[in-house]
């Protein structure tokens, strides 16, 4: 069964309209209403005799077709700028700014608003906004635009999974996990390394994530910057299990994340124990 998070209070205040994608039932009706036009015209020009007017609904219906096509090439343009933004790890704070923007503009698309809600839940947990984050990704999970795209299905479950996994909510952690493993197909399953990792990290299997992190750094692209994250989690695990990596190595991972704030998601804002090891090994100030 698929897991949800409690209900909200009574009394909640609940996400602004421009958060909530259409229902199927709003969307079929923005389509009739777009195509009435065209019908009312057609049927003017048989019942009054009028070329004309039959002339004037296809045009109209070129028209909208044309118009709406052309915004949805637009979004398309600026999402695809904004997920490269967030895929090489750039500002969040920056890509969350337009991303709002995005996000007002695409409601009447329901499927780019759910991507474009969704890569703004991921930029809003990357500023260590953590319950904005999920009230989005909530969001796009129940509107249910995105179920048949596994390439999308890829990013929100795992980041589901992720998230609750950072905040230490490690039984829905667990069910989320199980939901990626059922829905997405094997080739589209490296997102859950990250989650898979933060859970065994927080039950104590240290020797399992270590061994996940190798497996994973193995077959990485020397470039991939996640690598630097991976391999500050692998000394945490091994200071844990008793074998310590260098200091002067964990204090290079650690400057490095320090550098690019918002690079990945920060664990050390909701993981007492992770943040202390992150405080301890930073590079003196002054």
């Amino acid at each position: 069964m698929t897991p949800y998070r409690q209900a909200e209070p009574a009394g909640d205040v609940p996400p602004p309209p421009r958060y909530v994608p259409m229902t199927r039932r709003e969307e079929r009706l923005q389509r009739w209403l777009r195509a009435a036009p065209v019908l009312v015209l057609a049927i003017a020009a048989m019942a009054l005799g009028r070329v004309w007017l039959l002339g004037a609904a296809v045009a109209w219906g070129l028209g909208t077709i044309v118009v709406t096509r052309l915004h949805a090439r637009a979004l398309n343009g600026r999402l695809r700028a904004l997920a490269g933004t967030l895929a090489r790890d750039g500002d969040p704070h920056l890509a969350t700014r337009s991303l709002e923007a995005l996000v007002a503009d695409a409601r009447g698309n329901p499927g780019f608003h759910s991507v474009a809600l969704l890569f703004l839940g991921i930029a809003r947990a990357r500023t260590g906004d953590a319950d904005g984050a999920l009230e989005l990704l909530y969001v796009v999970q129940r509107g249910g635009w995105l179920d048949a795209r596994d390439v999308w299905m890829a990013w929100l479950l795992p980041w589901l999974a992720q998230l609750h996994a950072a905040r230490g909510d490690l039984d829905l952690a667990q069910k989320w996990l199980e939901v990626a493993r059922a829905r997405l197909p094997p080739g589209r399953r490296e997102g859950l390394v990250s989650p898979e990792t933060l859970v065994d990290l927080r039950l104590g299997r240290l020797q399992e994530a270590i061994a996940r992190i190798d497996a994973y750094v193995a077959n990485a692209d020397a470039s991939d910057p996640v690598r630097v994250h991976f391999a500050l989690l692998r000394a945490f695990a091994c200071e844990r299990a008793g074998t310590p990596v260098a200091t002067e190595a964990v204090r290079q991972l650690v400057a490095d994340r320090l550098a690019s704030p918002g690079r990945v998601l920060p664990i050390e804002s909701w993981w007492a124990e992770f943040a202390e090891f992150v405080e301890r090994h930073a590079p003196a100030v002054g």
